[in-house]
């Protein structure tokens, strides 16, 4: 449900913002993330033999609009046969969707945070947030699992969630898109306050930098 809704979300700004427009992954325009999508969407054995080289190959396919606007149009499943979402069916329809879900979340964030002038945060719907936690909360204890300190994840106003043990403790408080960008490395542009002991709150800015 909030994976497909957030997809369609993408691919509207994606198209908006035309192949040439610059993302938070590094090194990659929209052309590149389009690409990576696709691959990931549709040719995922693609991404096995060289994730790198076969979304370079298939980005330089995509400067003009016309055929960047049509790889978008087979992502999105307009395609014959084409659900435009990867599967997962070995995880279950659960994990399918959290990974989706977070996937395009965190790209569409991706395009709208970047550049000279990034776009605000979003106002998005309550059961939304609450599907972003706890889809966050989960990854967390892989993301943070070699953090220095202990990682307790607190969003204002609402739940909080201890993903990593350590007798000294880092507090992330931030709301549920924010923290799922600080665990998927966009720290830079998450707007989250880490709270501690000064000497806990510096190892953590260290090993998340």
């Amino acid at each position: 449900m909030w994976a497909q809704r957030e997809q369609h979300a993408l691919l509207e700004t994606m198209r908006a913002a035309g192949p040439d427009a610059p993302t938070l992954c590094e090194g990659w325009q929209t052309r590149h993330l389009a690409a990576h999508l696709y691959l990931r969407g549709h040719r995922p054995w693609a991404l096995l033999r060289g994730a790198d080289a076969a979304i370079d190959e298939l980005s330089t396919t995509l400067t003009e609009p016309h055929s960047y606007e049509d790889l978008l149009a087979e992502f999105s499943g307009s395609g014959p046969g084409m659900s435009g979402l990867v599967s997962l069916p070995l995880l279950g329809d659960r994990a399918d969707e959290t990974a989706n879900h977070l996937e395009y979340l965190v790209h569409h964030e991706d395009v709208r945070r970047a550049g000279e002038r990034p776009t605000d945060p979003r106002a998005l719907p309550a059961e939304q947030e609450l599907a972003i936690w706890n889809a966050t909360v989960a990854m967390a204890r892989l993301a943070y699992r070699s953090a220095p300190t202990g990682v307790v994840l607190v969003w204002p106003g609402g739940p909080r969630a201890q993903v990593r043990k350590d007798s000294d403790s880092v507090a992330l408080v931030g709301e549920p898109v924010e923290q799922a960008l600080y665990a998927f490395g966009r720290r830079d542009h998450a707007d989250l306050t880490l709270r501690g002991a000064p000497d806990a709150v510096a190892r953590m800015r260290d090993w998340a930098a």
